[in-house]
């Protein structure tokens, strides 16, 4: 039986990524409570007591406004973090899959990214992800998994944002100049576990099917969930954040077909599914 390590456990992906697991696998969950992996020794310390024949990277600062106000901090809990794991793991030669984001491309191509386009992250989230990426490449036996605008039963996210405020507002305005591919974290769980068992080395990128705005998202949220509250479009500029975003990132998953692998689920689909499923529990929180 293979033993994997999954940090950031206790998070929306690692919860879905620990529930996934197949039976051949003895999952190791760590999260902050079993220490911080910014600090050295850490890591190192936690794959001697566990002994995994490898790990899947989870764990991450994602707030992104959060990280563009605390850059130092986004680069110790998003890049040091990593660096000091990459290099617990490749003393003892472990397989790293690490996690990782559109946020590492500027968002000006006009077409979705490949793997091998040029990165050129806008914000400090970015950078620190992207640092993150350059430290678990040096490994031989690694696997940098890229996805993005991720949202699932455990943890905040988007869609569950969007359907809490939905109960008490009349009109819910949404930045519809933004635009990737919604990924549902139960889908991308079941993907990374046929990754970690791989030898699959290098760069993935692994998302749902199709491309929308956030205004979209909200918008087929609302209805899904039977709601009559308005949607309205507004620009990113209208929203007024602090940080500077990729306007146009989706994620082209075309290594993953050339794998011979099944595509996860089109957002229109997951979503609606991930919606009709949970609202039950959104409206009794909201």
């Amino acid at each position: 039986m293979a033993r994997v390590m999954v940090t950031g456990a206790q998070g929306m992906l690692g919860v879905a990524l620990c529930l996934a697991a197949p039976p051949s696998v003895d999952v190791v969950p760590v999260d902050i409570n079993d220490g911080d992996l910014s600090q050295p020794g850490v890591a190192a310390k936690l794959i001697s007591e566990h002994s995994p024949d490898a790990v899947v990277h989870c764990a991450a600062w994602t707030d992104v406004d959060g990280c563009t106000r605390d850059p130092d901090r986004a680069m110790t809990n998003n890049a040091v973090a990593t660096e000091l794991l990459a290099q617990a793991c490749m003393a003892i030669g472990n397989r790293l899959v690490y996690i990782s984001t559109d946020y590492v491309f500027p968002g000006t191509l006009g077409r979705p990214y490949r793997e091998h386009d040029r990165v050129g992250p806008l914000n400090p989230y970015g950078e620190s992800k992207l640092r993150g990426e350059r430290a678990v490449a040096r490994l031989p036996d690694h696997c940098i998994v890229r996805t993005q605008w991720l949202y699932g039963p455990a943890g905040k996210n988007f869609v569950a944002t969007i359907l809490r405020a939905a109960q008490s507002r009349a009109e819910l305005r949404v930045v519809a100049d933004e635009y990737g591919s919604p990924t549902l974290t139960t889908d991308l769980a079941s993907a990374l576990w046929i990754v970690a068992a791989s030898d699959v080395t290098g760069v993935l990128h692994l998302t749902g099917q199709g491309i929308c705005s956030w205004f979209q998202l909200a918008r087929l949220a609302v209805r899904e969930a039977g709601l009559t509250t308005r949607v309205c479009p507004i620009s990113s500029a209208d929203w007024g954040s602090v940080t500077s975003r990729p306007r146009y990132a989706p994620l082209a998953n075309d290594r993953w077909a050339d794998l011979g692998q099944p595509s996860l689920r089109p957002w229109q689909e997951a979503a609606a599914w991930y919606v009709r499923s949970t609202i039950g529990d959104l409206v009794a929180r909201a």
